[in-house]
């Protein structure tokens, strides 16, 4: 589609747009549930599809996946994943009807310390379990 349109005269902007309504979605629909459990191939993976929309919208214009993204206003997928599990962590503690999901919250240490953990770390037995959404947002909530 980005190659068509760019085919068709399209400029940078509308592109960029093209690509933040109809590609991004795709990439990160649900990204909470399933991204901390991406392995490092996957993440390449997802990541590549969007460094050949950046080098499609960019035409001659691109030199590196970073630069295209500096110059398009974007953050890598990666960045956006944890981003989203953040906010959905974050809404998750403010939700009265699934707080239960979450383990309690850390009771604030009497003296001042550089850092304490707003919620109890979980101890995962398994991997699998490890690498799942739960305790990747208490770890991304603990250590922002």
């Amino acid at each position: 589609m980005l190659r068509r349109l760019k085919s068709l005269g399209m400029q940078l902007r509308e592109l960029r747009n093209i690509f933040i309504m109809f590609i991004l979605p795709k990439l990160t629909y649900a990204s909470p549930a399933w991204s901390s459990s991406l392995s490092l191939t996957q993440q390449r993976q997802l990541e590549r599809v969007q460094k050949r929309a950046c080098r499609i919208i960019m035409g001659d214009r691109y030199t590196t996946y970073e630069t295209a993204l500096i110059t398009l206003d974007l953050t890598s997928l990666t960045d956006s994943h944890t981003k989203l599990l953040k906010q959905f962590g974050e809404r998750l503690i403010s939700h009265p009807r699934h707080r239960h999901f979450l383990p309690d919250n850390n009771p604030k240490p009497r003296h001042a310390m550089r850092h304490y953990n707003r919620l109890k770390p979980i101890r995962a037995t398994t991997e699998r379990y490890k690498k799942s959404a739960i305790p990747a947002i208490v770890n991304i909530i603990n250590n922002p």
